[in-house]
């Protein structure tokens, strides 16, 4: 059964000039985009059609099966997956694709394949081909819709533009404008599609998080329109347009989506990305008093992350009396892409083309693991790795990483560099400072990053211990003196969190290459589970 979600969600309300920046939107909007019309089967009434929608997101350049730690993890997430070893991969993925394609058309039913973003940064197909190889297998799979990911802009912004071509006018955005030029306040895709099935016409469109626009393929060049008055318009205007029935692409998270289901009458379904949520069922929405709104109410569906299931949504809509349309059935459910599936051969060369350059590289295997490197609450061994790898290698008294910048555990066996960039695919150097005892405590409290060096609790919102290699914080405290420590962490943590608090000095090491070398010297490493780091109620965890 469906859950049904009533959360309120407060919004801060939109700027005249983004507003107004949405109307030029939508007046130069380059849809209707039609796609191929659907078809209705032989004998069904032409009041009943039915849709359904196959759907991944933060794929995160996941184009191989990979696999996931096994036993408890202390994630309801992951420990909820019936299968966790030897899952997913593109090739894989198409051939569920065709049999459900297949299942539909024997019954006259609809099916639209869609991606809802960052299917790029996160492997090394995305560290040597820059999102092409992700895109290319897309293509392959037969992908109909999807929007860009924030980490679609951690490219340059020519790169951007380029997988946006590749990718073609199936890839929807409505709330990313150009900033200037010739073609200032004008969308830089195209925002939305139109297409009939049978006799009901449905409308696509698609929404980005504003945090796109802070990444380097956006920042410069793109600015990002709020999602909540975005998709209000964009109802107004695909019903002008003659949709019966408004599809939106999503990638702005759990919480966004939950508010636009609450908030904007008129969208059926959303497809969403960005927050990596897991909806094994969907969420249902119940319908709001509104004549733009579905009475059927609103789906909202994520998949989880890196392609490891495939979303289905099956949807059933029938016109009423009136010739309204509404969304009678639906549902919600996640197919598992195991080992047992066998791979599609079209799309498993595309997927060879690009990996067989780089398999010698990438799977070369550089040390072992004894054991699953993963966080149990907030006990994080992966990053108790990354942090103490750097802390040894430039032998200072402390470091300290970003929660979020360790991207993938690391599974229990041989560990190849392919391992080691799917835990660090970006291209972060080791820096090195030094740091007051009440700067640090100051940090620990407001930041509660992870740590080598130091042992700290938080409970309550209060920072009750501290200690830096086995001895009590110096901070100027209980008749202490204000001691200065020795540093390292990483140039992003740096420049988003240590910016005018500390100098730094980057040493051009990528952290990436610290963590190898590393692993390299130790030979075999063990995973840390040492209550370095407790963060209690009322806090980040």
């Amino acid at each position: 059964m469906n859950g049904l979600r009533t959360r309120p969600i407060r919004w801060a309300a939109a700027s005249p000039i983004a507003l107004a920046l949405l109307t030029l939107l939508l007046i130069t909007s380059c849809g209707p985009h039609p796609a191929p019309p659907g078809t209705l089967h032989p004998g069904t009434s032409s009041s009943v059609v039915r849709l359904t929608i196959l759907h991944t997101n933060d794929t995160h350049g996941h184009i191989l099966p990979f696999s996931y730690p096994e036993g408890k993890t202390g994630s309801s997430t992951l420990d909820s997956l019936k299968v966790r070893r030897d899952i997913g991969g593109v090739a894989r993925r198409a051939t569920l694709v065709k049999e459900v394609r297949a299942e539909c058309k024997a019954t006259g039913d609809t099916v639209r394949l869609i991606d809802a973003g960052d299917f790029s940064d996160g492997t090394p197909f995305s560290t040597e081909y820059h999102g092409e190889a992700d895109v290319a297998a897309m293509n392959a799979c037969g992908y109909n819709y999807g929007t860009f990911g924030n980490h679609e802009f951690n490219n340059q912004p020519s790169q951007v533009q380029r997988l946006a071509g590749m990718a073609g006018d199936r890839i929807l955005c409505a709330n990313m404008v150009w900033k200037s030029g010739k073609s200032k306040d004008k969308p830089f895709l195209c925002p939305f599609a139109v297409e009939r099935l049978g006799s009901l016409t449905v409308g696509f469109f698609g929404l980005t998080t504003p945090e796109a626009g802070s990444y380097p393929g956006a920042r410069d060049s793109l600015l990002v329109l709020p999602p909540i008055e975005t998709a209000k318009a964009m109802v107004d205007s695909l019903r002008r347009h003659g949709a019966d029935v408004i599809i939106l692409v999503s990638h702005c998270g759990n919480e966004v989506d939950d508010g636009l289901a609450e908030l904007v009458p008129g969208i059926t379904a959303i497809v969403g990305g960005h927050s990596h949520s897991r909806l094994p069922s969907g969420e249902w929405f119940k319908p709001v008093p509104d004549e733009q709104a579905d009475p059927g109410g609103t789906i909202v569906v994520q998949a989880h992350q890196w392609g490891g299931e495939l979303g289905r949504l099956d949807l059933e809509f029938r016109k009423g009396a009136f010739g309204k349309w509404t969304m009678t059935k639906h549902e919600a459910r996640l197919l598992p892409v195991t080992p047992t599936i066998t791979p599609d051969p079209a799309v498993a060369t595309v997927v060879d083309r690009f990996w067989a350059p780089i398999a010698e590289k990438y799977g070369k295997v550089i040390g072992t693991a004894e054991g699953d490197f993963v966080s149990r609450g907030p006990d994080r061994a992966e990053y108790n790795l990354m942090a103490d790898a750097i802390r040894e290698t430039f032998a200072t008294d402390i470091e300290m990483e970003n929660l979020g910048g360790v991207r993938a555990p690391l599974v229990r066996g041989p560990i190849t560099l392919a391992d080691l960039v799917n835990m660090d695919p970006f291209s972060n150097t080791a820096v090195t400072y030094k740091i007051t005892g009440s700067q640090l405590r100051n940090l620990l409290l407001h930041r509660e990053p992870a740590v080598s060096g130091i042992r700290y609790r938080i409970e309550n919102g209060d920072l009750v211990e501290v200690t830096v290699n086995g001895k009590p914080l110096e901070d100027g405290s209980n008749g202490t003196t204000d001691r200065e420590y020795t540093g390292t962490s990483n140039s992003f943590f740096a420049g988003k969190t240590l910016m005018g608090i500390v100098t730094w000095v980057d040493t051009g090491r990528p952290r990436l290459d610290v963590l190898v070398e590393y692993i390299k010297g130790k030979g075999t490493i063990t995973p840390s589970y040492d209550g370095r780091r407790i963060v209690g109620r009322n806090s980040s965890e």
